[in-house]
Formats: structure tokens, sequence, C-alpha cells
């Protein structure tokens, strides 16, 4: 067995360091079961040393030039050689404890995927517990949040990758079109530790008000890369 850590990278080369040295401890726990793993950043067309720093830690690097979350997730997911692909995202934090749960999961052979719980590090209490009311829909539909979603490779490709019109929510369109198939996607209990830095960039008047109309529009304000300058222009880093 093969597992691929896909990890999408946009000017990351503060958090990678942390992310990949965390990945390749909780990987440790596939050496045991005799599982081999990989890990591969999709720079995505950074201006900082993002490339430099992953390969400096032992990663894989694949250039997407396109700057768009989907588009950098179908890079890595494309490039990589796994049974199974696991998205991480550069800023999440992810445990031997989790990894182990995950094989379980993989292991049983009923499920096409899953995600787990979020926690950020960071960021105001109370904007910080929203998070909880995401992990409660993500269980109850389904969903796995970016931060960490894993899935077979075979899935993924039958499934041709994210939704590249989507700039921001493309976890939420894939994970829909996955519970399609055949077999379950399962929620793990184990959480991932997340940047704080999303909370602050996330809680403001100007993109609650672009959730709204999200959801108005059916997603169609998620198309507009303006619009979901958030994930792409953040000052917070």
């Amino acid at each position: 067995m093969l597992i691929s850590i896909a990890i999408p990278a946009f000017n990351e080369a503060k958090y990678l360091p942390e992310t990949i040295t965390a990945a390749k401890r909780a990987s440790r726990a596939f050496a045991v079961a005799g599982w081999q793993s990989e890990i591969v950043v999709c720079d995505n067309n950074s201006t900082d040393a993002t490339a430099e720093v992953a390969k400096a830690h032992g990663a894989r690097v694949v250039f997407e030039p396109f700057n768009q979350i989907a588009a950098s997730r179908n890079a890595a997911g494309r490039a990589a050689k796994g049974d199974w692909l696991v998205f991480v995202d550069a800023d999440t934090r992810v445990s031997p404890e989790l990894f182990r749960e995950m094989m379980r999961a993989v292991a049983a052979g009923d499920c096409i995927g899953g995600g787990a719980p979020v926690l950020f590090d960071s960021g105001p209490w109370l904007a910080c517990q929203t998070v909880h009311v995401w992990n409660m829909l993500a269980k109850l539909l389904g969903w796995a949040a970016g931060s960490f979603l894993f899935c077979r490779a075979d899935a993924f490709h039958e499934l041709d990758g994210f939704d590249p019109e989507l700039f921001a929510a493309e976890e939420v369109d894939y994970c829909v079109r996955l519970n399609r198939l055949t077999k379950r996607m399962v929620m793990l209990r184990t959480p991932v530790i997340s940047s704080g830095r999303k909370v602050r960039a996330l809680f403001t008047p100007g993109n609650l008000v672009h959730g709204v109309e999200a959801i108005f529009t059916a997603g169609g304000a998620l198309k507009n890369r303006a619009k979901c300058a958030y994930w792409y222009d953040n000052p917070v880093r």
C-alpha cells in the first residue's frame, strides 16, 4: 500500500516546515504496518521560497501556474503515485494517531474516503468555536474540510479531481460527488490542528456577506475569484 500526502501551497514557506515535519512523523505509522508513503507539494505559482523549502524538507514538488486551490490540489493529486490520497493544507498538522485511525478505516475496506474534525491553534476564542458547527455538519453530511481529506486514488481520477471552476468550497463539492459513488465517506475522531490565520481572515463582515451570497446563488459566487480574495490575497500569513 502506498499513501500519497498531497499538499497545495501558495506562498507557504513559513508554514511548510512544520506541516511537512508533522506529516513525516505521522507517516511512521504507515511504515510500522509495512505501508509506504510519499509527500507531494504543489507550488501554486508562489513568489516566496515555497518550492525550495518543500524540497529541503524531503517533499517531491510539482508546479501549477494557475493560482487556484482546486487546480493546486488537482496537480498534486495527479502527480501522486499512491493507492490512497491524503490532502493536507499547508498550514495544518497531522498526527500519528490520526494516521493510525485512517489506516483502520482504509483496511476495513468499506469506505471511499473521509475527513477529520478541525481545531485551530490560535485566533479569537468565539470565532474559533464556530469550527465545532462545521465539524458537526461534516459528520452529518459526510463532508471533509480541505485541511484533511483522504480518498481512494481511483475515485479521485474517476471524478477528475476537484472542480476547477470553484475558487472556494471545492472540497465540499468534491465530497458531495464522492458520496454519490458506491462506498461511504467516514469521519474520523482524531482532529487535525490548523492555523488560526484562517479564523482571522474569514471572520470579517465582507466575507460573511459573501458566504450568504454563495448560499443564495447556489455556489455561483464561489466561481468569482475576486469574491474569494480572502483565500488568495490573505495578508495574515
